[in-house]
């Protein structure tokens, strides 16, 4: 296999998972509206495992596909969800919900870029 096949495929891959991601992203934003509708405890809990487990699938893939920014924010994101569930979102003062936010969005911007121009993406080909 030449490295114009390994290039070819790769992309081949990346655009089946800019797809996949663009549903992660739906069930952030899914979650994100839940909590920031005001609902109850359990549902914030419920919601910041939905987000953290996709926030971390989309780290992992996509700094594989070559989406440095979008890998970073994600993780960030995934590794916040987790500290506020440690502390109880009984205790998340408007500090840490303004934290919250400011992560989601990071992620929705970087995301929001990769899908518009997925060339931004480094190609190990």
């Amino acid at each position: 296999m030449t490295d114009s096949d390994l290039r070819e495929a790769f992309l081949s891959l990346r655009e089946e998972f800019l797809e996949i991601c663009r549903g992660r992203v739906g069930v952030i934003e899914r979650n994100w509206s839940e909590i920031s509708s005001g609902s109850e405890d359990k549902n914030i809990i419920e919601a910041l495992e939905f987000i953290k487990r996709e926030a971390h699938t989309i780290a992992g893939s996509s700094g594989t596909y070559g989406y440095a920014d979008v890998s970073k924010s994600a993780r960030e994101l995934e590794v916040l969800c987790a500290q506020l569930m440690d502390e109880g979102v009984n205790d998340m003062d408007t500090t840490r919900q303004e934290e919250l936010a400011a992560a989601v969005t990071l992620v929705f911007e970087e995301s929001t870029r990769m899908f518009a121009d997925p060339e931004i993406g480094t190609v190990p080909f």
